[in-house]
């Protein structure tokens, strides 16, 4: 997980690179135009007019270089429901949530990743909608959810949040699907808040981990190594200077900057430009303070291993063979130990495999539902 910090931050300092080439290359043609270094300064002119026009649509060309272009491809759009609750919490934030599908269906609740929000969920709206009761909340600070006031992002305030909106929606009989942290949340409602709900049905589990994302990610050692010396100071840095990190945040997504970087950490290559392009913006739209804190909140205390032998609700595991942010091997553990669960992988798949590979996620999860309901 913490790769999704560094490599970002490492790309936004060549689009800081490319500004103080753009800067400097103007000064030049402004300094020696009217001088006999007039062809110097044209050169000048021509190269920051050239720097200019990729720091602004840069992102069009990568988007299709980096992905493949399968003809009437289905491209992800933010799409939302007409039918909204906004659900009031005792820490100031607000959780927007949304209702569609058939009302009298099995009811799915779904909780989306970090540095994105409840529309990254486009595939399995449209896939289950039809038949079941869906219903999407955004995260605090993400979406349309306002943060709260306190500034707590841990994962027990997330837990806490989903816990309501069960409560608030008297929902009975509920599959709760969580992606990445959206499974962490879940794992923390199930293990330290619900003791195994009667009214859970079942819970989906899709590229997630079962303690500090740092030490199941890819190179854990060396991200564990540097956990306490460079990423938590990093953290408080974004949150300080959070602003800024968004101006950059946003000129890397123009650029095309962001879009190597997810492709690098969210995918395995056999993604649509409209997925890794939606995704892309999905995480520019993140405020970088509340992304820090939520990686604050998962380093310090996240962390449910023994809670795993206790969960007596049917569990899907789904996880991807290329998932760099939360390896195989998390899954794995999790099938292990949690007694009434089953695992899919999907190959090739990466951490998006929500998009990526939502043909498979769909029917793996509609099977594992079907069978529950059975």
């Amino acid at each position: 997980m913490p790769l999704i910090l560094l490599l970002p931050l490492l790309f936004d300092l060549l689009t800081i690179g490319f500004v103080v080439c753009d800067v400097y290359l103007i000064h030049e043609w402004y300094y020696w135009h009217d001088t006999y270094r007039h062809d110097y300064a044209q050169y000048c002119l021509y190269g920051a007019i050239a720097i200019t026009a990729y720091s602004l649509i840069g992102g069009m060309p990568y988007k299709y270089i980096l992905s493949k272009r399968p003809k009437n491809a289905d491209e992800p759009k933010p799409d939302r429901s007409s039918s909204k609750e906004m659900l009031r919490r005792p820490d100031g934030s607000v959780i927007n949530i949304e209702l569609m599908g058939n009302p009298q269906g099995q009811p799915v609740l779904f909780v989306h990743g970090w540095m994105a929000n409840s529309t990254e969920w486009y595939y399995q709206k449209k896939h289950f909608a039809k038949d079941h009761r869906i219903i999407l909340i955004d995260l605090a600070g993400l979406g349309l959810s306002k943060r709260p006031d306190n500034r707590d992002f841990s994962l027990q305030k997330l837990a806490s949040d989903l816990d309501a909106v069960i409560q608030h929606l008297k929902l009975s009989n509920v599959i709760l699907w969580g992606h990445s942290i959206g499974g962490m949340t879940i794992l923390t409602y199930i293990t330290q808040l619900s003791r195994n709900n009667p009214n859970v049905k079942g819970i989906i589990l899709q590229h997630t981990t079962f303690t500090n994302p740092v030490y199941t990610g890819i190179a854990s050692g060396f991200f564990k190594a540097i956990e306490k010396p460079v990423i938590v100071p990093l953290c408080y840095l974004m949150i300080g200077l959070s602003p800024l990190f968004w101006i950059n945040k946003w000129m890397s997504y123009l650029n095309g900057h962001s879009h190597l970087s997810t492709r690098i950490t969210s995918f395995a290559g056999t993604q649509t430009p409209g997925q890794l392009d939606y995704i892309t913006r999905l995480s520019a739209l993140s405020p970088p303070s509340v992304t820090a804190r939520g990686m604050l909140g998962m380093m310090n205390t996240y962390d449910v291993s023994e809670g795993l032998k206790n969960i007596t609700i049917p569990t899907l595991i789904i996880a991807a063979d290329k998932d760099k942010l939360t390896k195989p091997v998390a899954s794995e553990y999790m099938n292990k130990n949690i007694p009434a669960s089953t695992m899919v992988m999907l190959v090739p798949g990466g951490h998006q495999g929500v998009m990526e590979r939502h043909d498979e996620a769909n029917a793996a999860a509609g099977k594992f539902i079907h069978s529950i309901r059975a």
